[in-house]
């Protein structure tokens, strides 16, 4: 089985190659994966937990390696597109938490409702 700890700190350590607004949501997102899952003991759980993990710092570390020493980092951009069976397999919360993070992501935020609008500017 995965060392969680060893995990952890390679996907820490590969994010430092992202760009610092990805990282910034990449460490916040697998440091809160990480601790919900500190305590859950069923292998049931935590073996697709961390084949699922692995595959991410597998990918992220492709995506992250220079094509050339000379030419620095290339590459179109980072991450995936999700199967749509995994979708579709997801619960409420989780598609949330995915919406969440896809907004986080591309510099949306979620749309706030307000009483009232702003006050117009002379």
């Amino acid at each position: 089985m995965v060392n969680p700890i060893h995990l952890y700190r390679h996907i820490l350590r590969a994010h430092r190659l992202l760009p610092r607004e990805i990282r910034f949501v990449g460490d916040q997102y697998v440091k809160s994966e990480f601790r919900s899952h500190r305590t859950v003991s069923d292998k049931k759980f935590l073996e697709p937990f961390f084949t699922q993990w692995t595959s991410y710092l597998t990918l992220i570390r492709e995506q992250t390696t220079p094509k050339d020493a000379s030419s620095g980092l290339k590459t179109k951009g980072f991450g995936r597109h999700l199967d749509p069976k995994v979708l579709e397999k997801l619960d409420d919360d989780k598609a949330e938490q995915l919406l969440e993070l896809h907004r986080a992501t591309q510099g949306q935020d979620e749309p706030k409702a307000s009483a009232a609008p702003p006050p117009k500017r002379k």
